[in-house]
């Protein structure tokens, strides 16, 4: 084969690979950029065909926002000249009423004074249906009486009814509640009587979007998340149960779900280790600072 038919060959290949990929690209490639690309620009027609009722609900919304800060910044507040833990826990019963079906245990810690004004902080622990427990956080820091929560620490439980047998979602809380006092008389009374009407939220956060197939609880037996730890020695656990009962835990000891597998007597607190539904889970129950109200 001489060089010049040879070279006539290789020019053609490549003349052929060249017109084999410009054909590609105009007949195939390009026209479905062509269409992506004229889908966005009318997508971003569209968009702009709407700026002016965005811009509407926008200046909407901000008004709306503004005016809730208004109201938010001045709402008026009362500051007894002294927070008897007696009257507060009062004060949060009727809050709990208003609420539904919250349990709580209220355990008073101590005072931060400043002078002229202070705050009593109280430990509170408990658990409740998700609406109810966001309806009484909601009163407690929206109410007549200046209220501050604080260390909020919720947790999802999945309970056995022990008459209907039906799984109940219940929301278990542990948290700081500061209530605030000032000797100067101007706020001692707010010049506004009015009457808080609590948000509500569509959703449940809490709720599982798949349920653990668990088992009731045994009669008597000890559901170790519902509990207050209130002692810790070397080897053994004092506890008040879900049912207000004082028990008595050792390593080894079982729970519902679970087991106690060991006991720090100088961290103050139990870890046990607990099966819920296939899903094993270490659970830790220290022992709150504070001291309980009647």
């Amino acid at each position: 084969m001489s060089y010049i038919v040879r070279n006539t060959i290789v020019l053609g290949s490549v003349l052929i690979v060249i017109l084999a990929v410009g054909l590609y690209i105009t007949v195939f490639s390009l026209p479905k950029k062509y269409e992506s690309i004229d889908k966005e620009i009318k997508r971003i027609e569209v968009e702009l065909q709407n700026t002016p009722d965005l811009a509407n609900q926008y200046n909407v919304t901000a008004t709306h926002l503004a005016d809730m800060k208004k109201r938010w910044e001045t709402r008026d507040k009362d500051l007894p000249s002294k927070d008897i833990t007696g009257e507060t826990y009062g004060y949060l019963n009727r809050i709990m009423e208003l609420s539904g079906d919250v349990k709580l245990d209220l355990s008073y810690v101590g005072p931060k004074d400043f002078g002229r004004y202070g705050y009593n902080v109280y430990s509170m622990k408990g658990e409740g249906p998700f609406g109810n427990l966001f309806k009484f956080i909601w009163l407690a820091e929206n109410g007549r009486r200046l209220m501050k929560l604080s260390n909020l620490s919720l947790r999802g439980y999945e309970a056995k009814s022990k008459d209907t047998k039906e799984t109940k979602i219940l929301v278990l809380f542990d948290l700081e509640l500061q209530s605030y006092y000032s000797t100067i008389p101007e706020l001692n009374n707010a010049p506004n009587q009015t009457s808080p009407v609590p948000v509500t939220l569509a959703s449940n956060p809490f709720y599982p979007l798949i349920l653990h197939e668990i088992p009731m609880p045994q009669p008597d037996e000890i559901e170790i998340e519902r509990s207050d730890l209130k002692a810790v020695i070397n080897g053994k656990a004092y506890i008040i149960d879900q049912n207000q009962k004082q028990r008595v835990l050792e390593e080894g000891d079982k729970v519902y779900l679970g087991v106690v597998t060991k006991i720090y007597p100088v961290e103050g607190k139990i870890e046990c280790l607990l099966n819920r539904g296939g899903v094993a889970e270490r659970f830790e129950l220290k022992i709150r600072q504070g001291q309980n109200i009647q």
